[in-house]
């Protein structure tokens, strides 16, 4: 029984070639029909010289149809090349005759499909959305195997979740393989017609596409599979969904802002927009994957990046809004590291810590005047508040696409000249172009609060302070937007998840108690009060401890300790009762008194103690 493609007109053939219980080159005992793709039908067997394990036969759907006999033949090529755990592997390749098409032996992967794990989430039996997170974890393993391609010199141009296998028994986790090569090719080749799937294919490969296939179309692929996967959308409705910068129609939570970009990069429309490699986008997707996972259960999952220096982000560590200093922040930031390959790296390497001045006469001696060189010189300028120099330097760099180092540097320009709004555009950009580094997403956040974008602000903060506690400046920086824009009481929650081995810890949990010594009692103060009081307790001697702990007892001073509600609650190591709160106020206003050298305030200080001390008989 045969049929006819309503595209092209290719005779296809219904009927399965091969029979139950057939034997195959004297080997292989066919066991059943797997199914069929749209040039190849697939087989079960055994090999009966090898013990009876399981093998799968693929041979052609339609052996007169030239172009698929040109696709079976490149996937053998391919299949042959090819040796990497996330590729299925070929055993043997059969033709028994001149007239037989032959067949493809390859191992066989048990398990299904991720269109078959999809759809099992369906209630349904329709695909169903898979957690953002593990998506991300499949589109590793696929990168990896993309990447080995692509240095082996093959395209893999077919990606969509029917080709790609979850080996069963490993969990939703698990290892996968790459199935069905038929649509491989050289990277060299421009003479075959591409193989796609409309939805899945780059706009550059469809026919009479400019381009053709390369490995950024196979990036796109990546990036329309980790789509399809997680918006519940079936590989027929694919085509209707937005690609690019569109991708932000679809109105995804903030805590997903990360792989938005990561989906809108990756399927930009042009070319030049997505990634360049599989190795480039990997790093992202990593890095979008912590991110999203911190997000959903509040693990923090820090690294140290490969593209930005290591710092201590520890600026604007107050909670005062609007109150923001550009040039501690232009000095806090993380900084682009030096690309390697710049002929000046090895002499910027060489250059020591200087003030602005003398560092730029030492760069006028840099060998070359390199971009690199150049972006050192903008950024002596600024420390030293000269911002029109630094932007005559930037205008003279050519802006290539893609230079991310360009942007960020023209977004510090526009931070430290006041042009908020351009900063902000800028370091959009970096973010939207390396949406795995938190790096680039607290610069983003940062300028978000001097535009006054508060709300936005306050979802990229906590995204960065979720996934990495040593970025201090974004727990305060969440502080100071939910001062304003939410309960101030939630604030100071922020501020006291500060690590205990923090240096901003002790800093942290004074402006916590200043804050919730401001805040009305919403039903939860007192709970608050005494969650900083358990971390008060645990930090080693600071500087103004008894001023920490002298705000905190203040606060329960309001509260009628006696009430049962409170009964087994303790605070310092003692019970919850108002004589201990009465005593160890008076302490801690006695021991301020003692230090402080100005004359009124202790003598207000020792009035404090003297009113809230405990009544006695003398």
């Amino acid at each position: 029984m045969s049929e006819f493609c309503p595209d092209c007109g290719t005779r296809l053939s219904l009927t399965p070639p091969l029979s139950d219980g057939e034997l195959r080159a004297g080997r292989y005992r066919i066991v059943g029909c797997l199914g069929h793709g749209g040039v190849g039908w697939v087989f079960l067997a055994r090999d009966e010289a090898m013990d009876g394990i399981w093998r799968v036969l693929k041979g052609q759907r339609n052996p007169d149809d030239q172009e698929a006999a040109a696709a079976f033949v490149a996937e053998r090529q391919a299949l042959i090349a090819l040796n990497h755990p996330r590729i299925v592997t070929i055993t043997d390749a059969l033709r028994e005759s001149d007239t037989d098409a032959g067949y493809l032996v390859m191992q066989y992967v048990d398990g299904g499909t991720l269109e078959d794990a999809r759809r099992d989430l369906g209630a349904d039996g329709g695909p169903a959305a898979v957690d953002v997170g593990q998506a991300l974890g499949y589109g590793v393993q696929i990168l990896d195997a993309f990447e080995y391609l692509h240095d082996q010199g093959w395209l893999y141009c077919d990606l969509k979740p029917d080709n790609v296998m979850l080996i069963a028994g490993q969990g939703v986790d698990g290892p996968l393989k790459l199935v069905d090569f038929g649509a491989a090719r050289r990277i060299d080749n421009r003479v075959s017609p591409p193989w796609g799937t409309a939805g899945f294919e780059a706009p550059e490969v469809a026919p009479l596409g400019p381009a053709g296939p390369s490995v950024r179309s196979d990036i796109y692929t990546v990036g329309r599979t980790l789509a399809a996967l997680t918006l519940a959308t079936s590989s027929a409705d694919l085509r209707a969904l937005p690609a690019g910068p569109d991708l932000h129609r679809l109105g995804l939570p903030a805590t997903h802002d990360p792989f938005v970009r990561l989906l809108a990069r990756a399927t930009a429309t042009a070319p030049q927009d997505r990634f360049a490699s599989a190795a480039q986008m990997r790093e992202q997707v990593r890095g979008v994957r912590r991110q999203v996972r911190s997000a959903a259960d509040g693990e923090p999952r820090p690294t140290r990046s490969t593209l930005f220096s290591p710092a201590a982000c520890a600026f604007a560590l107050h909670t005062d809004v609007g109150d923001l200093d550009v040039r501690e922040i232009l000095l806090g930031l993380p900084m682009p590291l030096v690309d390697g390959a710049d002929p000046a790296a090895g002499f910027l390497a060489s250059l020591g810590p200087a003030e602005p001045d003398e560092l730029i006469v030492l760069l006028e001696k840099a060998p070359e005047r390199t971009a690199q060189v150049v972006y050192r010189m903008v950024r002596a300028h600024l420390a030293a508040d000269r911002v029109e120099p630094a932007r005559a330097l930037l205008a003279d760099v050519p802006d290539e696409p893609g230079d991310w180092s360009l942007w960020w540097h023209r977004a510090l320009v526009a931070l430290v000249g006041g042009e908020t709004t351009a900063a902000r555009d800028w370091f959009d950009r970096v973010y939207g172009w390396l949406p795995g580094e938190v790096s680039a997403r607290l610069a983003y956040a940062v300028a978000c609060e001097l535009d006054d974008d508060l709300a936005t602000a306050a979802a990229h903060y906590r995204g960065v302070w979720t996934a990495d506690r040593g970025v201090v400046a974004a727990a305060f920086g969440l502080a100071r937007c939910l001062r304003v824009t939410a309960d101030p009481r939630r604030a100071a929650d922020v501020l006291l998840t500060m690590p205990e081995a923090s240096r901003a810890t002790a800093l942290a949990v004074t402006c916590a108690v200043r804050i919730l010594l401001e805040a009305p009692d919403d039903g939860h103060r007192l709970d608050a009060t005494l969650d900083a009081a358990r971390v008060v307790e645990g930090l080693s001697r600071f500087a103004e401890r008894d001023l920490v702990e002298a705000y905190l007892l203040r606060i329960l001073l309001e509260y009628d300790l006696a009430d049962p509600r409170h009964a087994g609650r303790r605070l310092f190591g003692r019970p919850l009762d108002e004589r201990h709160v009465r005593r160890a106020f008076e302490r801690r206003c006695l021991r301020l008194a003692r230090r402080t050298g100005d004359r009124a305030e202790r003598t207000e200080l020792v009035d404090l103690a003297n009113t809230h001390r405990p009544v006695t008989w003398w």
